[in-house]
Order: structure tokens, then sequence, then C-alpha cells
């Protein structure tokens, strides 16, 4: 092989599917096509194009498309190029294939069972962050999962994970460091750095400030999570290259982001429903290119029941805004901010992600067509559900060792009688209380009237200690839950009115390799195994839809109160929210930044 094409090779192998990578020979031969030297692929006639480019509707028209490409948008005089293939759209709307700018795909759903939803709700690209696999299984993880997402009708890129873990000095997980991250950032698929949390950032974390400014260096995104950042905190933040966030909650924190230059993703999905009180931005004279619309990542239920992006198109809609300032929210804008140059509208040089569209207004999805194929049509997926084999490093990667309900049991602290509890606040909040313990042979005893039971996390890699505290709030008073589905470390959180069934619960957790187990009086009554990266199943994505109706039943059976357990266990070790969290190295005071003693 010649210098130049192993030059070549190299590109190729740096570059995903040559979506950002332009060659030569492709110019040439899109030329010769519009030049009438070569016939084209396809024609589409008969369409009303969506132009986002001058907010028309542009009827008269056929789209020329060679190799994927569209090569022309031309008045269409029935005079049709010879030996192409000629689509009659039948008076739809053609519109670009939507852009999610922002979820989380690396947990939860395999990918390959989540693109025939997405294509179905109109979704021909995502950006999704990585930072689950990577404190999961570090560089190995990140690179399954990059390699999973390929070779699909939905273009996956990448955000590099800026935090892994959050607050190394307060939890414990795999990630990366600043070589690999320099590493991925120079992949042409990774587009920036994921959500770096304000406060690690301005208050100079020398992780991200480094990983901020090579970022820079190579004009990448910086993808932000400025939830109650105002005034100079934002100040502050701006100054580090932030140049988006999708944790706005009110027109004034979106006004006041803009106005430094920031972009704004309005977030609709499974996490937060943003829509209802920024959709009032609608009515303001101000620059909407830089307003996105995105999930946050939807779940199987949501994907299986509601649609995908198509349905926050519907609601944007709804909610006031016209159907071409909810189409460029999803197109044009968030192609722009990543430096997609090559999606994100229908005209020359882009690819022929287009959507048939029957109602503008409802966003009734007929045909999708990717890539200049057509991949959805009469209600089908029209592309076989290729299954991705997972390395079998990947597969195996909880290592903690079984447990005994002795383990799980906290030793009362002579002339300490209050310990600090996590109660629950909402869905994914929680606050610091005080509680005087009760005792019961030198050991703390949980108070099921008082609906305060222990609550356990174990390093994933069994080389760190039980760390064990007390949690109110969640009503559970016959058994327990396990999951190493928790955001940010993949560790193995446990709570339970009873310690012989937290630890039946993790050992068994342990047995299938991750995911969720219930057990009740002894008994496993539910299990939920995500053997990949431990956070991830291998099932079809109706069957996982089941497995979380079927959790959101036992939870309900073992006594919970929880409104939504599937999202709130995940989110109990969080430390990217306030306020007394648990990880495995001990009780966490997120405002305050540090450790703190069970026992006050």
């Amino acid at each position: 092989m010649s210098k130049q094409n192993k030059f070549d090779s190299l590109l190729k192998s740096m570059f995903f599917q040559g979506e950002r990578f332009m060659q030569k020979e492709t110019l040439k031969t899109l030329l010769n096509v519009a030049k009438g030297l070569t016939p084209p692929d396809l024609v589409i006639k008969n369409g009303k194009i969506v132009n986002v480019f001058t907010n028309s509707i542009d009827e008269g028209f056929m789209l020329v498309i060679k190799d994927g490409w569209i090569v022309s948008v031309e008045k269409d005089n029935n005079n049709y190029y010879k030996g192409s293939e000629v689509i009659d759209a039948g008076g739809l709307y053609l519109c670009p294939g939507f852009i999610d700018a922002h979820t989380h795909l690396d947990s939860m759903i395999p990918f390959y069972e989540f693109v025939p939803y997405a294509i179905r709700g109109g979704t021909t690209t995502v950006v999704t962050e990585t930072s689950a696999a990577a404190c999961a299984c570090g560089m190995e993880g990140v690179n399954a999962f990059v390699e999973s997402a390929n070779g699909y009708p939905v273009r996956c890129f990448f955000l590099a994970p800026p935090l892994t873990p959050p607050f190394p000095e307060m939890e414990g997980s795999y990630g990366l460091n600043l070589k690999e991250m320099k590493a991925i950032l120079r992949r042409e698929n990774f587009l920036g750095i994921g959500e770096a949390y304000w406060t690690r950032i301005v208050e100079g974390d020398e992780r991200i400030l480094a990983q901020a400014a090579y970022a820079q260096t190579l004009r990448k995104a910086l993808d932000g999570h400025s939830a109650g950042a105002r005034g100079k905190n934002l100040v502050q933040y701006a100054l580090t290259g932030i140049t988006s966030c999708h944790e706005s909650t009110t027109v004034d924190e979106v006004l006041e982001k803009l106005r430094f230059g920031i972009y704004i993703m309005i977030r609709e999905g499974w996490v937060r429903m943003e829509l209802p009180e920024l959709s009032a931005i609608k009515d303001l004279d101000i620059d909407k290119r830089r307003v996105m619309l995105v999930s946050d990542v939807f779940d199987a239920v949501m994907l299986c029941e509601e649609g995908y992006l198509d349905s926050i198109a519907r609601k944007a809609i709804r909610y006031g805004f016209s159907p071409m300032e909810a189409i460029r929210m999803m197109t044009i804008n968030p192609a722009d901010y990543y430096g997609l140059r090559y999606l994100g509208a229908i005209a020359p040089l882009r690819h022929a992600d287009i959507l048939f569209i029957s109602d503008i207004e409802k966003v009734s999805i007929e045909k999708v067509m990717s890539n200049g194929e057509m991949v959805w049509s009469d209600k089908k997926y029209l592309k076989p559900v290729e299954s991705y084999i997972y390395p079998a490093r990947v597969m195996d990667t909880i290592a903690a060792t079984k447990i005994g309900e002795i383990e799980l049991k906290t030793r009362i602290k002579p002339g300490k009688p209050d310990i600090r509890v996590i109660e629950v606040a909402n869905q994914t909040i929680t606050k610091e209380m005080h509680w005087k313990a009760k005792t019961l042979n030198g050991f703390i005893e949980k108070d099921l009237g008082e609906d305060i039971i222990p609550v356990a996390v174990i390093n994933r890699t069994g080389k760190v200690k039980i760390s064990k505290g007390f949690i109110k709030g969640t009503g559970i008073k016959r058994g327990a839950v396990a999951t190493t589905l928790i955001w940010d470390s993949g560790n193995i959180l446990t709570i339970g009115s009873d310690e012989k069934d937290m630890a039946d619960a993790v050992n068994r957790l342990i047995d299938i390799k991750g995911g969720i187990v219930i057990v009740s009086n002894k008994k496993v009554i539910y299990e939920f195994s995500m053997p990949v990266f431990g956070i991830m199943p291998v099932m079809r994505l109706e069957d996982i839809k089941d497995k979380i109706r079927e959790l959101e039943k036992k939870m309900l059976d073992i006594g919970s109160l929880l409104e939504r357990p599937f999202l709130t266990i995940q989110t109990i070790p969080f430390t990217g929210l306030p306020f007394l969290r648990i990880t495995d190295k001990g009780l966490a005071d997120i405002k305050n930044k540090r450790l703190v003693p069970l026992f006050v």
C-alpha cells in the first residue's frame, strides 16, 4: 500500500462513515450529474419542499439525488433524467431529517433497537453523550459503544465525557484520562465535549479546564450543564468556552444565556419537560437560530408510545411555535451549531435525509429516507434490525464480591444518637435531614413508620468498602431493590426495608451482570438484566418497555411511593444534583462539595 493510500485509510478510520470528510471524487461525481454527464440514482417530484433557509414551502421543484447526496433542487419540467428511479411524492411535504442535538444513548437501550423507533419519529441524526459507558468501563466502554452505533440509517455523533466521575474525591468509577480525552476529541465523529457541570469548571477543576482548552483549539463544541448558574457564575462559565446548555427552566434563564452567545437546547424528554414554560420565547423578538429542541433521552416507554422528535415537534406547534420554527429547531439549527455542513436542510451538497410528511401541523410522517434510501414506509421499518455483538469484555463488568446482611448494618456510635438521612424531595432532588436513630443489638435500626430505611452503595470493582446510610421518602416496606443503572458511576445501589433482602438483591444483581433486581421476603420477584457495561440490556425495545412497566408494578408491591421509580432510583447517588447523596465513598454534601459523616 502506498503512503498516500495508507494516509487515506488512516483518515477514513478517523472519520465516521465519511460524514464530515469530503473527497475530491465525490465532488466530481456530483458535478457530473449536475452537468448532465452522469445520470442520478433518484429523482423526487411533486413534493412541497420545506426550505429552512427561506422559511418557505417551495413547490414545483424536483430533487436530484446521487450516492445519497442531494445534487440539485431544480424546476420540475417533466424532463426527467433517463435511467433514474423516479419517486412521485404525491404532494407530500419534503422535510429535512430531524437531528436530536442532545441525548444519552449509552445505557438503557441498545442502539440497534433504538434505530427503527428513531426513524419512525423522523430522526435521522443523533448527538449522544458517552459518560455512562466511560464511567462504567472506561475507554473500552466508549469504543464499544461507538462501534455499536456504526452502520445504521441513523447517523450517530458523539460527545466526549468530561467528568468521569464528576467528583473523584467523593465517588469512584472508571473514566478517561486527559490523554484519552484528547485522542477521542480528535476523532471527527466526536463533535465536542459533553455536558460539564458549571460548578466543577468554574471552581477550576484542572481536568475540565484542560479538556475545554483543547476542545477550543480543535474548534469543537462544549456542551454545558448550567442549572442554577446565574449572573457572575454564568459569566464565568461562559468564559471557559461553553457553547450551549439544555438546563434552562425559565424564559429569563434563556435570555440571559442568549445574551452571552450560548445556544439554547429546550429539553422535552424523559428526565424533564421544559417546553410548556419555555415556549413563551415564541413571542419574543430574539434570534431563534440559536434555539434547538432536544430529548435529553427518551426511555423505551416513550419511544414505543409517543414517538420521538416528531412528538416534540407536535408539542412545540401545539404550544404556539409555527411548524417552520419547530422544524428549524431540530434541523438546520443543530446542524449549524455542530458544524454538520452536509445535514439539516434540503439543498445541494446535503445528505438526502428526507421526511415525507402528509400534515405539517400534525407532523404526520409517511415515509423516511436516509442517505437517499427509503427506510420507513407504510408504517414499517424497511431495513433488517441487525443486532450488534458486544465484546465479551464489556459484557461482564461487575467485579464486586457478594455480601451478607451483616455488611449492610450500621453500628451505633456511642454519644452520637443523631444521623444524617437522605430525604427524597421529588423525582430527582434530595435533601438532608437529621434523625435521632433507633438502635437494636448495637446497630442502627430502620423505622418503617417514619419511612426511614437503609441505603448502600458498593463500588462495582469491589475494591472499596461498602458505603452505608439511611433514606426517607421511598415508601419501601416489604423488600429491597438493587441496581447498577445509576447515573455517572454505574456502581451498585441498594435500598430496602430488610438487610437480608438488600444483600440478596445485590448478590443476584452480580449474578446477572448488572441491571435491576427486586427482592421481597427473601425471594427475587423481579430482575432486569443489563449486561452491557452493567447498564444496558440486550433485548427488544418492546420487551424493555414491558420490563419498565413491570418494575413500576413490583416497586408498588414492596410499598414504594416513588412517582417515577425507574428514574428516581438511578439518581439517588447522582452527584450532579443537590443536595445530600450517597456514593461508594460515603455521604456527599453536594452544595459544599465534601463528604460528610453519617453521625452528626
